[in-house]
């Protein structure tokens, strides 16, 4: 049940009077009343070991007292992975969002939550945009402070952003600052805080639509070279693999990551696993990976393919970009593994990919498309469209 300024409903009391058995932290037990008949135990260190203390009490009533709404970043979703809902009663309380919200006194329906509670401090970057409003849950490594940096680091050092600390409690604070400022800041910060930004600046550091420009990744080459899908390409892949919330996908022979890295930023809730196995190629994708904050649905997979996919879920999208010139045997092994009603999306520039590409397809209908991209450069001082060598795309679909 959830806990905010000691105002519990008449059910979630009653339920209180009626257990056998309270668990909570220190500070949840000692808000419970006194006259309570019901023993009192401190949350198990570490929390994994909270299942097998109900179970240990299983046929007693038992209550677990939490902070705010349980089910929203909460225990909740720990003890539904462990017991089903028939077994379980939830009371909740105003979240810390809300009771942040009320604070500032500002109709938070139009925020955007982010949860960095253990949680990289860089996936923060896989959201930020201009002038929106968000909401973060914390914890000890995303401090205020370091929050604000990388506000300054994206271009937004004007953003304004409020700390509210120990909400409910004795020692609450809220406060305003402007990102600038508290990325300076020396003052402690109670590790019990929410943050609520206001994106302001010139932001220009993180992108805000599909189509990253080249020059924006890391390649170790100068910028926007090296093996890198143009962005033209790279759209026209992303358009024809289709991303779907909740899919697994696998981009084969990922180089610096151009699609992986786009492919995961604008699907956050599918989960992306870039296989690559050059030292080098795999320094830069997991610097692109950080940079720009795909680091929670974007994983790297360091080896050979198709040996590295025995490990990897089956997927239900596919992008091979790259096959050491071994495109037929990538084809087939990825075709046996992909779900029915998958995508496969291929690419093909020398000849003999090609061939290997049409003859994986034979007769079945497959989406093909070419791409012939030049862009303009100076030459004798005049400008001149330079060609880039084409790009054969193909897509198919695996039957249901």
């Amino acid at each position: 049940m959830g806990m905010e300024a000691g105002a519990l409903g008449q059910a979630a009391r009653t339920a209180l009077e009626q257990a056998e058995l309270i668990i909570g932290s220190t500070a949840h037990l000692a808000a419970t009343p006194e006259n309570l008949s019901a023993e009192k135990r401190s949350y198990p260190s570490p929390m994994s070991g909270l299942p097998d203390m109900l179970r240990a009490n299983a046929g007693r009533r038992i209550a677990i007292l939490a902070s705010g709404d349980p089910l929203f970043f909460g225990i909740g979703s720990t003890l539904l992975r462990q017991f089903s809902a028939e077994q379980l009663a939830f009371y909740p309380n105003v979240s810390s969002i809300q009771a942040a919200f009320a604070r500032l006194g500002r109709p938070w329906q139009q925020v955007q939550w982010v949860s960095l509670h253990g949680r990289p401090l860089a996936s923060l970057r896989s959201a930020l945009q201009s002038n929106r409003l968000y909401a973060l849950l914390t914890d000890r490594e995303s401090s205020p402070v370091a929050i604000a940096r990388i506000l300054v680091e994206t271009g937004f050092n004007e953003s304004n952003v409020w700390v509210a600390e120990d909400l409910g409690g004795d020692q609450e604070r809220f406060r305003a600052f402007q990102a600038a400022e508290l990325a300076n800041a020396t003052g402690e910060f109670s590790p019990l805080n929410v943050v609520i930004i206001e994106t302001r600046g010139p932001g220009g550091v993180l992108p805000e639509f599909p189509g990253i420009p080249d020059e924006r990744f890391s390649t170790g080459a100068e910028p926007g070279k090296g093996l890198l899908s143009k962005r033209e390409v790279r759209l026209t892949i992303l358009s024809l693999l289709a991303p779907r919330v909740g899919e697994i996908g696998w981009d084969v022979g990922a180089g610096c990551g151009g699609v992986s890295v786009e492919w995961a930023r604008w699907n956050p809730y599918g989960e992306v696993y870039a296989v690559e196995y050059h030292a080098e190629r795999l320094e830069h994708l997991g610097i692109n990976r950080e940079r720009f904050g795909v680091v929670s649905n974007l994983h790297v997979v360091a080896g050979r393919a198709p040996e590295a996919f025995a490990a990897l879920p089956d997927p239900q999208a596919v992008f091979i970009g790259g096959s050491s010139g071994n495109l037929g045997e990538m084809l087939a092994a990825v075709w046996a593994r992909l779900l029915p009603g998958g995508r496969l999306v291929a690419s093909a520039v020398t000849e003999d990919s090609r061939v290997d590409l049409h003859a994986f397809v034979g007769d079945r209908a497959a989406e093909w498309t070419e791409l012939s991209i030049a862009r303009a450069e100076k030459l004798a001082g005049q400008r001149v469209m330079r060609p880039y060598l084409p790009v054969l795309l193909m897509k198919l679909e695996k039957p249901r």
